[in-house]
């Protein structure tokens, strides 16, 4: 039996246009997960989940804390992405634009405190 997540986003620009988005995903399965990233750690491995190219369906990375100076890496990758706001894939093109299959983040933090971070992966556990 299929796990649901339900998505629901409002944005609204001051004297501009107001969006609504509300969204049902399926998924076969999902990982939550807490971790602390301490101020100065360099390449804190995080796994992710198990599996293939495209079973990672929704992801979402948020934190306690934004800033230029915390970042993560996805699997062996080099490419630092920022986390200055919350990181919110929907849908297997989405999470492609970070890797096919990811397995692992590698967080950096120079914020000057430590970082809460939240994880929630959809999956299909069937591919």
């Amino acid at each position: 039996m299929p796990e649901t997540i339900v998505l629901t986003v409002g944005v609204t620009v001051a004297g501009g246009p107001k969006i609504a988005l509300n969204r049902t995903i399926e998924v076969d399965a999902y990982d939550k997960i807490n971790v602390s990233v301490p101020d100065g750690a360099g390449g804190l491995e995080v796994e992710l989940q198990p599996g293939g190219s495209g079973q990672v369906g929704f992801l979402l990375v948020s934190s306690s804390r934004y800033g230029d100076d915390l970042t993560y890496k996805v699997n062996a990758g080099t490419t630092d992405h920022v986390l200055d706001q919350p990181h919110l894939l929907t849908g297997t093109g989405a999470v492609a634009m970070l890797s096919d299959a990811p397995s692992k983040l590698s967080f950096d933090n120079a914020l000057g405190d430590d970082a809460q971070i939240q994880l929630l992966i959809g999956r299909d556990a069937t591919p």
